[in-house]
């Protein structure tokens, strides 16, 4: 398993080096920064933005002080990148919603471990007991309870997708750094023979025979509308559509994987709209209104704000701009009284215009590209934020969340 880099604060180790970044990182875009900062070099061991937000103070693995001018200026420009032509637009709030008192302000992790709730399997991969189980089918049903006036179609998609289709809608090239590949082995006897005499577990990895694998075709999927797209590609709609489907998504995030906050592989409900641009809006604003319906039955403190995706560097300035121009992606963000001041994005009201229309060959009935938009809400991050909010514990949960985890 990879050593997880300690990230930028409540960290005390020692930091033997500085870079000065020629910059100010501006405050709504620091946790941007650090995001990237993880994914810098191998050699990074932690890092610690300081002295407002103008200097990186950084240490190495043990051995690695021949990287420490590659590292330095890497760090600079991973900074510098994000942060080119940044205009601060302030941000658009939808909803604030403070929630109810619980008075609970733990961090719920280590006693759901305890408690058998919760089981760490590696970086990013946690299994999850009844409690939690429980949290996530109830919101998933009430979800779908609450958008059932909308008609949606059940679809079901895989959570293995073609290195063709993300390559078709630019997923590539926007978010190397989260792909997770899928490979077997080559379909050679001999292949396959020193594959299983070679293979062996060594210092967290896996050793295997040079050349004993095949070159890559699929991924695992990191969101599950893409499926959706493809399977209306090359297709002229006669009407709109609106699909749900749920699935496993998979992100790699480094070393900003932590907890529940941030999974490697974690589960997404997602809505699907497809159709011309007014009733993608129109959808969309509804479906705002359903979920934070939802949301304050079960009493949490969230808001719904404007928001950015996490695009890799070269496209983060030009592509984050645009999203928030046109006020493309709104964020649900929970509170985590754990880390005050903190949240976390639990789902997202997102709008495409006619990106996927262009890019899969889907038109109207007019024959002009079809817009498109999706509605995702991550399941454990929505079953952390109740125990983060009204602790582990379902006896201190709000009687409408108890009732409604009742089938």
């Amino acid at each position: 398993m990879a050593k997880q880099i300690d990230s930028i604060v409540d960290k005390t180790a020692d930091f033997p080096h500085s870079v000065d970044l020629g910059l100010v990182i501006p405050a709504e875009l620091v946790g941007d920064v650090v995001g990237k900062l993880h994914y810098v070099s191998e050699k990074l061991a932690g890092f610690q933005i300081a002295d407002s937000n103008r200097t990186v103070h950084f240490r190495l693995r043990a051995g690695s002080e021949d990287q420490l001018d590659t590292v330095a200026l890497r760090l600079r420009e991973v900074a510098t990148k994000v942060c080119r032509s940044y205009r601060s637009r302030g941000e658009s709030i939808l909803v604030s919603q403070p929630g109810g008192p619980s008075g609970y302000s733990q961090d719920p992790h280590q006693t759901l471990e305890a408690e058998g709730q919760l089981y760490r399997y590696g970086n990013g991969r946690y299994g999850l007991g009844p409690h939690l189980v429980a949290l996530v089918e109830g919101f998933d049903r009430q979800f779908l309870k609450a958008v059932r006036p909308f008609l949606p179609e059940a679809h079901q998609f895989p959570s293995i997708v073609g290195g063709d289709l993300l390559s078709r809608c630019r997923y590539i090239k926007s978010f190397p750094h989260s792909l997770s590949l899928v490979q077997h082995l080559r379909e050679d006897l001999e292949a396959i023979q020193d594959f299983a005499e070679q293979a062996d577990w060594q210092d967290g990895h896996l050793k295997v025979a040079p050349g004993s694998l095949a070159q890559p075709e699929t991924l695992l999927s990191p969101t599950v509308c893409f499926h959706c797209y493809a399977w209306l590609a090359d297709s002229r709609q006669t009407r709109p559509r609106i699909i749900t489907a749920r699935g496993k998504c998979f992100r790699f995030e480094s070393g900003n994987l932590r907890g529940l906050e941030r999974l490697w592989d974690f589960s997404m409900r997602e809505m699907i709209f497809v159709g011309p641009k007014d009733f993608i809006l129109e959808q969309r604003k509804k479906v705002i209104a359903a979920c934070a319906s939802l949301l304050d039955r079960w009493k949490l403190a969230y808001e719904i704000k404007t928001a950015t995706d996490p695009f890799f560097i070269d496209d983060f300035s030009q592509q984050s701009a645009f999203q928030r121009a046109f006020d493309l992606k709104f964020e649900v963000r929970a509170a985590l009284p754990y880390r005050p001041g903190s949240s976390v994005a639990i789902g997202s009201f997102n709008i495409h215009q006619d990106f996927f229309g262009r890019s899969f060959s889907i038109s109207s009935i007019d024959g002009q590209p079809v817009h498109t938009g999706c509605v995702g809400f991550g399941l454990e991050r929505v079953a952390l934020a109740v125990v983060a909010q009204h602790g582990p514990n379902p006896a201190d949960w709000p009687a409408n969340l108890r009732d409604d985890l009742v089938e």
